[in-house]
Parts: C-alpha cells; structure tokens; sequence
C-alpha cells in the first residue's frame, strides 16, 4: 500500500476561507457508545449508538478577528468544509473531502511562544459529518434525518431501520 503525502490542507468556515493558515485539523472520531450489561453472569457492553462528533482546526491568525469573524456560530450552526490534497508514493493523486455542520463550541487562543506566529483552536460539533476520500464517500452521518453510512457501510439499514 502506498503512502499519502500530504500537499495542501484549506478550509472554508461559513464565508470566511482559510487556506495558508491550517496548522492543524483533527476530524470527527466515530466512537462506538456502549452501554452495560451486568445482568449477566459475565458482564458485557452494548452498542447503543455513536458518540458526539467532535473536531478541532488550529489555525494562524489573530484571535480577535477570528473570533469576530466566527463568534456568531457558537449559538447557531456553521458549515465547515475541510478539503485535502496530495499524492500518493506511487504519484497517484488524491483528494479528501470533510463537510461538518453544526455549533462552533469554541474560538480559543493558543499557548504564546516568542517566535512563533499566533494561532487559534477552533472546536466544534457536527449534526452532519460528511467524508469523501477521492470522491468515494467512506462516512455520511446526519443527526437529524437518522442517516448513518459508517465506512461506507449504512448502519441504520443494517439494523433493519430504514429512514
């Protein structure tokens, strides 16, 4: 299998485009929610569910204009979209695709180091998570309408509950 090297991460946070200054994005982590069972002989835990998806993007830039340009979001939804490009090892192109929406949780000011340019943490959480890698769509999860495409299998379908 060949590796990714990575060339170019952008984002776009409502209107506000950040292209040069992504220090950082981590994605939402699709965790199993578990509950117990200990009416058994032998314990054991349930899926019942996903946990909330959380991400973060740390950014260069001035924490005043950020929070300026952002802060409407911490009490209504934004649209995040977080765009990846690079090449494999073996030359072959690729593109992945992150599409988040919902609240910004929250614009903060990083650690100070002399020398180093400033930078921001934004977090949030989605109420829709959408991930394309080269097109193929690997998650498409949406809160609100119940659709849950967890790599590429529909888990809602699975369960025999349909949308």
């Amino acid at each position: 299998m060949a590796d990714r090297i990575r060339l170019r991460i952008a984002a776009q946070v409502e209107s506000v485009p950040l292209v040069n200054e992504i220090v950082e994005f981590t994605p939402p982590e699709i965790k199993t929610k578990l509950a117990s069972n200990e009416g058994a002989f032998v314990a054991s835990e349930d899926a019942v569910g996903i946990e909330k998806l959380s991400w973060s993007l740390k950014v260069r830039g001035e924490h005043g204009k950020i929070a300026a340009a952002l802060g409407r979001y911490l009490m209504g939804n934004a649209q995040i979209n977080v765009v990846e490009k690079g090449k494999s090892t073996e030359n072959i192109p690729y593109t992945e695709e992150f599409s988040l929406y919902g609240p910004i949780t929250g614009i903060k000011k990083d650690a100070l180091r002399m020398g180093d340019k400033p930078t921001v943490t934004i977090e949030g959480t989605c109420k829709a998570f959408t991930q394309r890698d080269t097109g193929a769509v690997i998650h498409d999860i949406n809160v609100d309408t119940g659709k849950t495409i967890v790599g590429g299998v529909d888990l809602m379908g699975e369960a025999g509950i349909q949308g």
